[in-house]
């Protein structure tokens, strides 16, 4: 399948990459045939890590809609609060959280009492079949951070009694426009599918409701070509859209062995913390290139411990000679850069590799682009966010997003996990 270039995914910018994302690495298995519902389904987090918190979810179907903000018990890190425009704000001994736009209070609920509201509203959309989430990422995070959110409440079971599976939009519209159009963001589908030429994607009930109707036209397009329009009327064409999410869904416990995978690779990297943590103070960059290969690393089953052992008994020729098995996955030059770096780090004569100092920007432009940079958590808001006490600020934690697979906090089990 042709790579499908993209600037921008849910409206935040997204590096142009010749390594597809997972959403096109595969074509999904697809769900047994049934008696299915499909629901629009997306939700907005403090950050992109395994951890982070979930600050809204929501649902759509053409009959009803499901929204409901949550206040979480951190802060959102910046690159959150330009995406989905509400932060939270103390006032007086209360936190809230506060859309940035309209600068009003929005009204809350706890994380656990909003998910056990969301499953009673799927419940009963769900009528006696099961229900099929669509939502419209490349990444798939949003289903690993739901389960993950799920586990910790102890909801997981009830939520699989309900959910099939997931169906993403973003893999369905690759396929069918990959001839008609270069990207399948949101904003490009709405503008070319469904006539609307401006689309709010910083609200996951926006975005729910977009995922949805893509899918909708999508298939009904698809019958109308094989010339089935017409007949049957709109149960006909709604049985269709039900059987396109069908044959693009991933099952439950499929999201739940990618979690697992998930895991064990986080803690794989995090044995690499002693050596990639000072370069992770670095500019945003620098911090995406250093994540980048701290991932080839995770993905070839190696550790921190491994790496010491062979140095200490061969050296540099040790590390070149297990790092070169890593030719397939890796190009040449990210192995030379690894070698460079571990053996840096190992060789006590040798200056660590740390962060590249910062080039100094003038007033003006501090002040301007805080908005944009987002590199710490001091230049947006902060005389009303509680950024002094919240990890989430922190220019060494917020680049542990779950799309670089980056992790800079350990995950020995489930109860970590939990912890935060």
């Amino acid at each position: 399948m042709a790579m499908v270039s993209e600037a921008k995914v849910n409206g935040s910018e997204m590096e142009q990459s010749t390594e597809l994302p997972p959403a096109l690495a595969e074509k999904p298995a697809g769900l047994p045939p049934g008696k299915y519902a499909l629901v629009g389904w997306d939700m907005d987090t403090t950050g992109r890590r395994l951890i982070d918190e979930i600050c809204q979810i929501a649902a759509y179907t053409p009959k009803q809609t499901y929204s409901q903000y949550i206040m979480p018990y951190g802060d959102l890190n910046p690159g959150a609060r330009r995406r989905h425009n509400v932060r939270v704000v103390t006032v007086g001994r209360y936190r809230m959280l506060k859309d940035t736009n309209t600068h009003k209070i929005l009204k809350t609920k706890s994380e656990i009492s909003a998910l056990s509201d969301f499953l009673d509203w799927l419940e009963k959309e769900k009528g006696d079949g099961s229900v099929i989430l669509i939502y419209h990422e490349p990444r798939r995070l949003s289903p690993t951070m739901l389960l993950e959110a799920l586990t910790r409440y102890k909801l997981l079971d009830r939520f699989k009694s309900i959910v099939a599976g997931f169906a993403d939009s973003y893999a369905l519209a690759a396929d069918k426009c990959r001839a008609t159009v270069k990207s399948v963001s949101l904003r490009v589908l709405a503008r070319v599918l469904l006539d609307a030429d401006s689309l709010a994607v910083d609200s996951a009930l926006d975005r729910a409701t977009a995922a949805y109707k893509i899918v909708e036209h999508l298939a009904q397009g698809e019958q109308q070509e094989v010339g089935a329009g017409g007949e049957g009327g709109s149960g006909a064409a709604h049985a269709h859209v039900v059987e396109t999410a069908r044959l693009w869904a991933r099952p439950v416990a499929t999201e739940l062995e990618e979690l697992a995978s998930l895991k064990k690779l986080l803690e794989r990297q995090n044995t690499f913390r002693p050596v990639f943590a000072p370069l992770l103070r670095s500019a945003r960059p620098e911090r995406k290139r250093v994540t980048q290969l701290r991932r080839l690393l995770a993905d070839a089953g190696l550790l921190y411990d491994q790496l010491k052992a062979t140095w200490q008994d061969h050296k540099l020729e040790g590390l070149e000679k297990q790092l070169s098995e890593l030719n397939v996955s890796a190009k040449e030059e990210d192995i030379k850069e690894l070698i460079e770096i571990l053996d840096c780090h190992f060789d006590p004569a040798k200056e660590p590799k740390g962060p590249k100092p910062r080039a100094p920007r003038n007033k003006n432009r501090a002040t301007s682009s805080a908005g944009e940079t987002g590199e710490t958590g001091e230049a947006e808001g902060s005389t009303s966010d509680s950024q002094h006490s919240s990890p989430h600020n922190s220019p060494s934690k917020t680049n542990n997003d779950v799309s670089a697979e980056d992790s800079s906090q350990k995950l020995p089990a489930q109860g970590a996990v939990a912890a935060n």
